[in-house]
C-alpha cells in the first residue's frame, strides 16, 4: 500500500447507463483489461485491481490512495483503447467510491444489478472474476477480501430471500422471450453459437423445450462435441461456412465474446437468399453483439438483443419486487461488515507503526542511560521508560483506534499521525481471510 488510507471504488458501466450499443463500443477484451491494469498498477496509479465484464456490463474495481487521478486516468485510458471519447466515457459509466463501491459489488454479486432480478448466474462470473489466473497478480488484500465478502453476500441473500425465487438466468429469459414469438418449438431446429456458460445453459433449455435439431459451434470443437453429444446433437466449429449453419436453423442464438460482428446482412443475406419467405429468430446474448443490428431489415428476420430481453423481463422483475427490500437491507448489512474490516485495518496499520516507533525511541533512550549501570537500575530504567511511553499513547491511541479513513476527519487525523511520529504505515501485514 501507498498511502494511510487507500481509497476502494469502482468505475463500470451496465444495462443501468448504457444500451447494448454504448456499452459494446465500450467493451474491452478481459485479457486487455488485465493488460492495462497492470500497467497502471506497476506505474503506481493503483494498488489494486480487478475487472468484471458480463454480458451485460464491464467493471474495474481498484484500490488508490488517489482516487480521483486514479479514475481520470483510467477514463483516459478507456477512451485510448476504445476510441470512445472521453466525454462519452463519462456519460455512460458509473463511479461509486469505498462503501457504495462495496455496496455495489455485493448487489452486483446478489443478483440485485442485473437485466434479470435475483438472476443465478452473476454470482458465478463474480466467482470467476476473483478465481481469474491474473486476478491474484492484480488484487491485493482489500480486494480480494472484497469480493470474498461480495460472494458471501451473494449466497446469504439467496438463501435467506425468495428473490431468486422464480427468476431466470439470462437465457431463460432470452428463452421466455422467444417463446412468446414463436410459441411451441418443437419443430424447430436451432443453431448456438458458442459453448460457454450461457451457450451451454442457452443449448440446454432449447432441447428441453422441444426443439427438433440442435447445432452447437464453437472456437474449440471438442469443447462443441461435449455439449453436443449430453444433448444429442452436432457440433462443429466456427470456422466452418456460417451462412450454410445458419440457412439450416429456425433459431440462431449468439452467445460468442468476439469484437466484431459474427453474422452480418450479407453474410446473412447469402444464407437465406433461397428461401427469404422463412422465419429466422436471432437471439442476440453476447457482449458485445455477434448480430449486426441491420439483420433485422432483411426479410424473415427476428432480431432480439440484450435491450429487448431487459424490457421484456420487467414485468417479472416487479413480481419478485416484494422481496427486494429485505435483500436490499442484507446487502448493506453485509457491506458494513466489510468496511468495518477495512476501517479497523487501515486504523491499525497506522496504530501498530505509531505505536512500534515510539516504544523503540523509549527502549533506546533507557539503554542510552543505562549505559554502565547495574543490570537492576537497567531494568528499572527499561520499566520506567515503557510506562512513560505507553501513558504518552493512551490518547492518540484512542483517537487513532477510532478514526474512519473513509471520512475526510478521520484521513486527515491518520495522515497527521503519520507525519507527527514520521511512520510508514505496512497495510500490506493484513491478509485477507
Amino acid at each position: 500500500m501507498s498511502g494511510a488510507s487507500p481509497d476502494v471504488f469502482v468505475l463500470g458501466s451496465s444495462q443501468a447507463v448504457a444500451s447494448a450499443e454504448e456499452r459494446e463500443h465500450l467493451r474491452l477484451d478481459v485479457e486487455e483489461m488485465y493488460d492495462a491494469l497492470a500497467f497502471l498498477i506497476e506505474r503506481g496509479v493503483l494498488d489494486e485491481a480487478v475487472p468484471v465484464a458480463t454480458c451485460g456490463r464491464v467493471e474495474v474495481y481498484a484500490v488508490s490512495p488517489r482516487p480521483d487521478r486514479a479514475l481520470r486516468v483510467l477514463r483516459q485510458l478507456l477512451s485510448r483503447r476504445t476510441g470512445v471519447p472521453s466525454q462519452r466515457v463519462a456519460d455512460a459509466s458509473y463511479v461509486h467510491m469505498n462503501r457504495d463501491a462495496a455496496i455495489h459489488l455485493f448487489r452486483v454479486a446478489a443478483g440485485l444489478d442485473s437485466v434479470v432480478h435475483g438472476e443465478a448466474q452473476i454470482i458465478g462470473q463474480v466467482r470467476d472474476a476473483l478465481e481469474h489466473r491474473r486476478t491474484r497478480q492484480t488484487a491485493g488484500p482489500l480486494l480480494l477480501r472484497l469480493f470474498q465478502h461480495a460472494l458471501a453476500a451473494g449466497k446469504r441473500v439467496r438463501t435467506e430471500t425468495a428473490i431468486g425465487r422464480g427468476a431466470v438466468s439470462l437465457a431463460g429469459a432470452a428463452l421466455a422471450l422467444l417463446q412468446q414469438e414463436v410459441g411451441s418449438l418443437e419443430p424447430l431446429t436451432g443453431l448456438v453459437l458458442g459453448a460457454g456458460d450461457t451457450g451451454v445453459l442457452m443449448a440446454r433449455l432449447l432441447r428441453k423445450e422441444g426443439l427438433v435439431r440442435l447445432t452447437v459451434a464453437n472456437r474449440t470443437l471438442s469443447k462443441a462435441e461435449k455439449v453436443a453429444r449430453e444433448l444429442g446433437g452436432t457440433a462443429t466449429t466456427l470456422e466452418d461456412d456460417l451462412a450454410e449453419l445458419i440457412r439450416d436453423a429456425d433459431v440462431v442464438v449468439g452467445t460468442v465474446g468476439e469484437r466484431d460482428d459474427l453474422v452480418t446482412p450479407t453474410l446473412l443475406a447469402e444464407a437465406i437468399g433461397g428461401e427469404p419467405e422463412r422465419q429466422r429468430w436471432f437471439l442476440d446474448l453476447a457482449h458485445p453483439r455477434n448480430f449486426h443490428p441491420d439483420l433485422a431489415e432483411l426479410p424473415g428476420v427476428h432480431l432480439m438483443d440484450l435491450d429487448h430481453i431487459f424490457r421484456g423481463v420487467e414485468e417479472a422483475r416487479e413480481a419478485r419486487a416484494a422481496e427486494t427490500p429485505r435483500a436490499e437491507a442484507m446487502v448493506v448489512e453485509d457491506a458494513e461488515v466489510f468496511m468495518k474490516w477495512l476501517r479497523t485495518r487501515q486504523s491499525a496499520a497506522v496504530l501498530r507503526a505509531v505505536r512500534e516507533q515510539v516504544l523503540e525511541m523509549a527502549q533506546a533512550e533507557a539503554e542510552r542511560h543505562a549505559r554502565g549501570r547495574s543490570e537492576e537500575e537497567r531494568e528499572h530504567l527499561l520499566r520506567l521508560a515503557r510506562s512513560l511511553a505507553h501513558s504518552m499513547l493512551h490518547f492518540p491511541t484512542l483517537a487513532i483506534r477510532d478514526a474512519d479513513p473513509t471520512e475526510a476527519e478521520g484521513r486527515k487525523l491518520l495522515e497527521s499521525a503519520t507525519s507527527l511520529f514520521g511512520v510508514t504505515p505496512d497495510q500490506g501485514q493484513s491478509e485477507a481471510s
